[in-house]
């Protein structure tokens, strides 16, 4: 399956926000038509929105939670370097694969995946549950659970090189086994930075609903 194309580097969920503070979004209209700007100060609403989702998990883990998690960027030393808040990606483990095979992908693997991914509540539209942008499968939100339905006989997982998608998604299915199902929080900065692409506004975080079905080492020649 062809990889959809907001996923790829260089082209063109959530769960709902109760476990912290949004910053207030006021619409803001242009005087000629009174047309509602569906994504004000843009950028800064999701610095404000992720450095309180981070400083929230952190105070979760000071207290032994165990279900929400930071990930430093693959891409950072790992050694001498003290992490920014735009350095992580934020997860809730939802489900945890058990198992004895509980192995993790390289860089230089292929995945399959099934995932839905939106946008924080913006203005007007939006203002409920974020923007989706992108899914691989048709469930749909489901409030008492908070999660996608998901309905495996009727999904096709899509398969990519782990190193061909944008950091924060590398970075997420780096650390996630076959089975695992999370929700999983990224900075812009780790996205698609200040570029708007095909329809996502500049200075977005992304918010995948992502289940990881299967990964594999394509130069073994095991999987295509």
């Amino acid at each position: 399956m062809k990889v959809d194309r907001h996923l790829i580097k260089g082209k063109v969920k959530v769960l709902p926000l109760y476990l912290f503070t949004l910053l207030l979004l006021f619409a803001s209209c242009k005087e000629e038509d009174d047309v509602v700007e569906e994504f004000p100060n843009w950028p800064a609403t999701n610095d404000a929105f992720f450095s309180n989702l981070v400083a929230d998990v952190q105070a979760k883990k000071a207290k032994g939670e165990t279900n929400w998690d930071l990930i430093v960027s693959y891409s950072k030393p790992t050694e001498g370097y003290s992490p920014q808040t735009s350095d992580y990606i934020v997860v809730e483990k939802i489900e945890s694969a058990t198992g004895d095979n509980l192995s993790l992908p390289m860089l230089s693997d292929t995945v399959a995946v099934h995932y839905v991914g939106r946008l924080i509540p913006s203005a007007d539209k939006y203002k409920s549950l974020g923007m989706e942008f992108d899914r691989s499968h048709s469930g749909e939100w489901n409030p008492q659970t908070h999660c996608y339905n998901f309905y495996p006989e009727k999904s096709t997982p899509t398969k990519f090189a782990v190193k061909s998608v944008v950091n924060g998604f590398s970075t997420a299915v780096l650390h996630m086994h076959r089975g695992d199902h999370w929700t999983v929080y990224i900075p812009y900065q780790l996205g698609y930075g200040t570029v708007a692409r095909g329809g996502i506004p500049a200075g977005s975080t992304l918010i995948f609903d992502l289940r990881m079905e299967d990964f594999w080492t394509k130069t073994k020649g095991d999987r295509n």
